[in-house]
């Protein structure tokens, strides 16, 4: 890894099973489109991989948030979050811990800076 990214993690939720995180690339040049600065991540702690989760789009209903993405969604407050995940034909749903941002492991870190190089190489 070439470069050390200036990331800020906006929001990371965990359950036994993964993780899914929201990472910002804070270290982009201004003016750069939002999909290359803001990456929704889901990492499988059995597997130890990374999916990136294809933003669709986000609000708040009923004094919680959501996100959508192509994959599934999430709903989250500030006690709690429910992932519902496509994986193929199958509906799974997941509840996940709400995490404070800076309580995000060290080793979780580096992982999502390797796995962003390996998306993005020199263009980061």
């Amino acid at each position: 890894m070439s470069k050390i990214l200036d990331l800020e993690f906006l929001y990371y939720f965990s359950c036994a099973s993964m993780y899914v995180l929201e990472a910002k690339i804070k270290s982009l040049d201004e003016g750069a489109p939002p999909d290359r600065v803001f990456h929704w991540l889901c990492y499988d702690r059995t597997t130890q991989q990374f999916q990136k989760l294809d933003f669709k789009s986000m609000g708040s209903e009923d004094n919680r948030n959501y996100r959508k993405f192509v994959q599934g969604e999430l709903w989250f407050d500030a006690s709690a979050a429910r992932l519902e995940w496509q994986a193929g034909t199958i509906t799974k749903e997941v509840t996940l811990e709400v995490n404070q941002p800076n309580t995000l492991p060290d080793e979780l870190n580096s992982q999502v800076q390797y796995f962003l190089h390996g998306l993005f190489g020199h263009a980061l």
